[in-house]
This record gives structure tokens, sequence and C-alpha cells, in this order.
């Protein structure tokens, strides 16, 4: 994410983990974890392009925010460790994509490490998991000796940390070759008159392989599989480009569907600007200055300072001023349209999964779905004058994790976690 945001020219210094300077990880928790605790949201353009990452935690502990991103984003990019192949967390996040119906493409990542192996990390995916799985880049090198990628489609080899272009190594040829074998017999069984031109024997030209590949990609007939190094930002300027071409944009992807609650009828929600209002709201932050409530709109367009309609709630909303969201950086915005990302500010009557509109067009859109707890602790404050501050703090952590639940045990009077 860092180094697609340094590519891109969002950022102007590539940001660190290691280093407590990435974009991504801004809590305090996550500086002094070095790992991701909250989904954070990454706007960038490229090519004439806005593309809205969310960076969304790997770790079982932090599973909500994950499906709270999986319900914002049109597809998504599952990372594999070159070295260590698929792990719990890949798994858990597999799963959430499959049950979402989720466009989706593995990243094999970190090919830059020590004991980075691409083929046995492609391996372990593919038992791991059912699905066609499709190599659109293959990699240059290895651990010390990566250079870049050969991009199939366009024959063509991607080098270093700009992406320079240059022809594929003679070591890689063959292998090139049969690799764009199968991914052209992919691509023309996402299309059925692709499959008839390929089935002919002709030829397929680039656009139409890149055509085949998106449609098979948004139904889940294919997971393509790409190669990087972040750090080394090697293959990146390559994923960016594949993002664009392969992975279904909002207009692309299947409506989404909402309830009508005045009526009782569904209603799909085209990518439209001009359609009636419908943004979800997928994660709440209880900032010190106030409540942040992130959403995605699905129709229609939000503007700043307009009056919404919560249909949970059944209550009026007063937007203030609209932002979106770099990490931490907060980017003020008159409106937003339909397929974006946005940040409202101390909405009262707002929690996560509900829907904002219009009140003579009320929405609703599905429920978000969250795993149930695993684990549960008796909490006490230290001291009575602790009672009261425990209260506020629980609900502002409730508010924040929809997979919290408290109770107080009817028996023992003890506050259940």
């Amino acid at each position: 994410a860092e180094a697609m945001l340094f590519a891109s020219g969002a950022t102007t210094r590539l940001g660190r983990v290691e280093e407590g300077t990435a974009v991504s990880d801004f809590e305090p928790e996550e500086l002094r974890r070095h790992i991701s605790v909250s989904a954070a949201v990454l706007p960038l353009e490229w090519k004439g392009h806005k593309i809205n990452l969310i960076d969304a935690p790997g770790y079982t502990d932090f599973s909500g925010e994950a499906k709270g991103a999986i319900r914002a984003a049109d597809a998504a990019l599952l990372l594999v460790d070159a070295s260590a192949g698929v792990e719990v967390g890949t798994e858990l996040a597999w799963s959430y994509l499959e049950e979402d119906s989720l466009p989706h493409a593995i990243v094999i990542a970190k090919m830059d490490r020590e004991n980075a192996r691409f083929e046995p990390a492609l391996a372990s995916v593919r038992e791991a998991f059912h699905g066609n799985f499709v190599t659109l880049h293959l990699p240059i090198g290895a651990q010390h000796d990566f250079k870049g990628v050969v991009d199939l489609v366009r024959h063509k080899a991607y080098l270093g940390d700009k992406g320079q272009v240059g022809d594929i190594p003679a070591d890689l040829k063959a292998q090139a070759e049969q690799a764009f074998g199968s991914l052209v017999e992919a691509a023309a069984e996402g299309n059925d008159e692709l499959l008839m031109k390929y089935l002919d024997g002709e030829t397929l030209t680039d656009a139409e392989v890149d055509a085949g590949l998106r449609e098979a990609t948004k139904s889940g007939k294919v997971v393509p599989v790409f190669v990087v190094a972040g750090t080394a930002q090697k293959g990146i300027q390559s994923l960016l480009d594949a993002i664009l071409t392969y992975l279904p944009s909002p207009k692309d992807v299947t409506p989404r569907t909402a309830v009508n609650p005045a009526t009782g009828d569904t209603e799909t929600l085209k990518a439209d600007a001009a359609g009636p209002l419908a943004a979800q709201v997928f994660k709440t932050v209880a900032d010190p200055y106030g409540k942040l409530s992130y959403f995605r709109v699905f129709s229609g367009t939000i503007h700043s300072d307009a009056r919404v309609w919560n249909t949970r709630s059944n209550a009026e909303e007063r937007l203030g001023q609209l932002h979106i969201r770099r990490g931490k950086e907060q980017i003020a915005v008159d409106k937003l349209v339909a397929g974006d990302i946005g940040v409202a500010l101390k909405l009262d009557n707002t929690q996560t999964g509900d829907t904002l509109g219009d009140r003579g067009h009320p929405l609703q859109v599905g429920p978000i779905s969250y795993p149930s707890p695993l684990f549960m602790a008796s909490l006490a404050p230290k001291t009575k004058t602790d009672l009261d501050k425990m209260g506020s703090a629980l609900q502002r952590l409730l508010e924040e994790d929809p997979t919290l639940k408290v109770r107080r045990d009817p028996e023992t009077g003890e506050t259940i976690i």
C-alpha cells in the first residue's frame, strides 16, 4: 500500500512500517506492534482514475475491520508472503471474500525477502483454495536478485523501482509462452464470443484478452496472480495498471441491493451519481474530537452541510464538512458521488452498518455480518471512582468494534466482555 501511494505521487516519500512512517499505520498500537490493527483508507490517483485502497488487518483478532473493509470494496487483493505461503490469516480472509462473493486477486508479495520463492508460494495457494488461479505476472529473479516482473499480456518486462520497460529475459521466454497460453484460454472462458473465436483457432488481441480476464475475474471464474516487492518498489506500477485493467470499477460490479423500509420493496443500487442516495457506514472511530463515520456511497451524491436520513434510527442527521481520509490526513470535500468513500464527523444517531439516504426515498443496505467472539473475560475497575469511566470507555469501544460484546452476568454481577 505504501509503495502504491509513493508510485502514484500521493506521498513524496516511501512510508515504512518498521520505521513508524507508514501512512496506513498511525494508531499508537499499530506503531508499537508494527502491524495493522484497524482498516485505513488510502486514496490515490493513477492514470486518470481514482483508486480507494483500504488496507485491512490480516490478524484474526481484528477481523471485524476486514469485514467492514470488504463491504466498502469492489474487489480485493489478497497478499501472500513469498517466503511463508498461505497462513492462517490468509485462509480467514479468503473465506470472508468467498462469503461476500467479492472479486479478488492473489498478490505474491515480499519477493525480495530471504527464502522468497514464487512457485512454492503459488503452490500453497492452489493447495489451500479452490479457484482457477491464472498467473498474469511472472517474477524476474527472486530474493536479492528480484529485478521486476514479466507482464504476460503485454509481452514485456518491467524492471526496477520505476517499472522501466524491457524485453523478456531469454531464460524466461519458454515459461512466459506457456503461461500466456493458459492465460488466453482463461480469458476466452470469460466471454462466450471470445470462447468461440478461441475454439475456431483465431488469435485473440491483447484488448480481447484484457476484456475476457476482466469479465472472468468479476464473475469469480478466474483469480489473477500478481507479483511484487513493496519495500523494493518493484512490480508496483504493473500492479496499479492491473487494478485498472482487470479488477471491476464501481460501475462494473454486480449492483448492490437495498430495501425501502417505507414500501418493503427491494431496489437495485447502481453506481449512479443521479440515483437515490444510499451511503453505508462501514467503520466508526471514537476520536477525542468527535466520532468519525467512514461511509461508502453506493448510489447518489452526498453533499457537505446537507441533511440525511438514517433508516435504522429513523432520525435525521445534519452533516457538517465531509472529508476523505488518507491514513490520518483529512481532506475537505464538497460532495462525494456513487463509488467513493468519505468520512462524516459527529453523527449522533449513526453507527456502523447504518445507511444514510433521503427522507423522501429511504433505503437500507443489508447489515454487515461479523464473526462471533471466541474469548471472554471478566472486567472490573481498579477503584470505585473508575466505574463511570469504564462504562463510557466500553461504550466507545463497542461503537468502534462491532465484534465486541459486553454483558452483565446476573448471577455474579460481573461485567463480561
